[in-house]
């Protein structure tokens, strides 16, 4: 390589940047909005309460901040209920006006938002293990950090009916969509 075809490289990588120019994109100010859904009461508290345990630690150890922009957390309990996970996530949409959520925890309530969060076009993290979500219905609104529900059983059945050849199985679950 000689100087010459440095000089041309470099003036043709000018030119184009000048010709091609494109405004850059301006960040938003002000802070982050998330929205959790939790559940605070009820027979799944347990889960909701360590959930958001440790989303506030991890809050916490970045100073209440993401990508340089200070983070408002809002926290609103389901009760482990459909219907008032649905009027939680329109209330964090519409009044607090948070720019994603993280939750619900449990599937059956990931199923009541689905629609409104497609609607609402809200960006949503969730561990909800419903595949209806991801994989029959997928939402593009929707990330889920966690297996489905039907994951770890779909390898179980392929062995019992390759490897052990067997024809029938009893299953036991829950009866309500995360078991379904």
């Amino acid at each position: 390589m000689n100087r010459r075809k440095v000089l041309k490289g470099a003036l043709a990588a000018s030119v184009a940047t000048s010709a091609l120019k494109v405004p850059a994109a301006v960040a938003q100010a002000g802070p982050i909005k998330v929205g959790f859904l939790t559940i605070t009461t009820g027979p799944l508290a347990s889960g909701g309460l360590q959930m958001e345990q440790g989303l506030v630690t991890f809050f916490k150890e970045r100073n209440n901040m993401l990508a340089g922009r200070p983070v408002e957390l809002q926290t609103a309990d389901t009760g482990g209920n459909p219907a008032q996970a649905r009027t939680k996530t329109q209330e964090l949409v519409e009044r607090f006006n948070v720019h994603c959520i993280i939750g619900p925890l449990a599937a059956f309530e990931a199923l009541a938002i689905d629609d409104y969060i497609r609607s609402s076009k809200t960006p949503i993290l969730t561990v909800a293990g419903a595949e209806d979500m991801t994989q029959r219905k997928p939402n593009p609104w929707l990330v889920r950090a966690s297996s489905t529900s039907s994951q770890p059983s779909q390898p179980m059945a392929d062995y019992a009916a390759k490897d052990l050849k067997l024809k029938r199985a009893i299953v036991i679950a829950d009866d309500f969509a995360y078991g379904h």
